[in-house]
């Protein structure tokens, strides 16, 4: 008798897999993005009906490091607010209950919180002192303007990231004596940088972003250069992993295989109502 539920199961897993790359070419100018994909064997097994029961974990996440590319990417009074890590690392988000993480840094400030656009997550930092030491815990990034004197923090003109992922808050006054105009930074927040001793095993949560698993361990937070962390690059972006040729040629061998297994399937429809109508 034919295995209709095989050859259905392998017809559902290639249309996941063609569903997973094409995903990853949709999102191949997304910085920050991660490639999904399955195996080479496992397009194979779909090639020839296998895997009764199963199904393709699509979530398999490919963790290559992007190209780090400079951007020029401003926010509020022209700043550099891109950031990229050169290195191990993510960066620590907050969706208000859990912490998640993302290789993406294309942020700005949002009702005075600096947030991650692409999830509408929290980025996470610590707060220094007037040396740029970091104190206190992991917190979410405030900075809010005052709407009637249009100051930062109700002093700062404006704010610019560092490489090593420092924000400083600009301050402008003219010289008593001079006249110049003069500008006056402070160090606010040092933007955190998570680790993991396998970052292979995190959870997908968003386009960009991941959680911790059991299989990932949990995160070892720190911030830019600190131990095995990696290094915090202002004004770039980190690009997309996507090897477009690669997808290319996937997709174009998960299609044969989803024509072929369909084609089997109507075969053997088609040979199971001739058998009934010879019983008849």
């Amino acid at each position: 008798m034919f295995d209709f539920n095989k050859q259905l199961n392998a017809i559902m897993n290639n249309q996941q897999t063609l569903n997973t790359l094409f995903g990853n070419l949709q999102n191949f100018a997304t910085p920050g993005y991660k490639a999904s994909g399955t195996s080479f064997q496992e397009m194979v097994n779909q090639s020839m009906g296998s895997g009764a029961g199963s199904s393709i974990q699509t979530t398999n996440v490919q963790f290559g490091e992007g190209k780090i590319m400079p951007t020029g990417g401003t926010g509020a009074n022209g700043t550099p607010m891109d950031l990229a890590i050169q290195g191990n690392g993510f960066f620590s988000l907050s969706d208000g209950k859990s912490m998640h993480f993302t290789r993406g840094g294309r942020f700005h400030f949002k009702d005075g919180k600096l947030s991650d656009p692409t999830s509408g997550m929290k980025v996470m930092g610590y707060a220094l002192d007037e040396n740029g030491a970091p104190t206190g815990k992991l917190s979410e990034i405030s900075l809010s303007m005052d709407p009637n004197t249009r100051l930062y923090g109700g002093k700062y003109t404006g704010f610019r990231f560092d490489s090593g992922g420092k924000l400083y808050g600009e301050s402008r006054f003219s010289d008593p004596l001079t006249g110049q105009s003069m500008v006056s930074v402070t160090p606010l927040y040092q933007v955190g940088v998570s680790s993991f001793a396998n970052p292979s095993g995190l959870r997908r949560t968003g386009t960009t972003t991941f959680a911790a698993s059991e299989n990932s361990g949990k995160p070892v937070v720190g911030v830019s250069g600190q131990g095995a962390l990696g290094q915090v690059v202002a004004g770039a972006l980190e690009m997309s992993n996507i090897d477009m040729g690669q997808q290319v040629s996937q997709i174009l061998m998960a299609r044969q295989n989803y024509e072929a297994n369909f084609s089997a399937f109507k075969a053997m429809d088609r040979m199971t109502d001739q058998a009934i109508g010879l019983i008849k």
